[in-house]
């Protein structure tokens, strides 16, 4: 039996995800698969963070991108919202936490140097 192209397309991203910064890190992730609920602008807002490392000056969320095309400024509100609802479940402020897309194939992390605040998401999701 051939295995089919989704399977190989598993094992590459495997073998990309090993070869990434990710695998060789000494650090552990804090927290993976961390799901969550949170308000913004009175919606209820619903998601998993893929993973969540501690770093020197706080915390790093990582959103694992299979897809290895750059992702545009309006798809930042995903880390953003990320960012501010593991803040809220850290008990941490926000600004001690980073976001980062890291696309598995190309092996590029994608951080984002001004993601929006809550003041800012609420205003936006108004």
């Amino acid at each position: 039996l051939q295995p089919i192209e989704e399977d190989r397309s598993l094992e590459d991203l495997k073998s990309a995800w090993l070869k990434s910064e990710w695998a060789d890190r000494s650090i552990r992730p804090e927290e993976v698969e961390v799901p969550f609920e949170t308000v913004i602008a009175g919606t209820l807002v619903r998601g998993r963070i893929d993973a969540v490392y501690r770093t020197d000056s706080g915390f790093e969320v990582i959103d694992w991108k299979t897809g290895s095309k750059e992702l545009d400024e309006d798809a930042a509100i995903q880390l953003a919202i990320y960012r501010l609802a593991w803040a809220k479940l850290a008990s941490v402020p926000v600004e001690s936490v980073t976001a980062a897309f890291h696309y598995v194939p190309t092996g590029v992390t994608d951080r984002r140097d001004s993601l929006l605040s809550e003041a800012e998401l609420n205003t936006l999701l108004q």
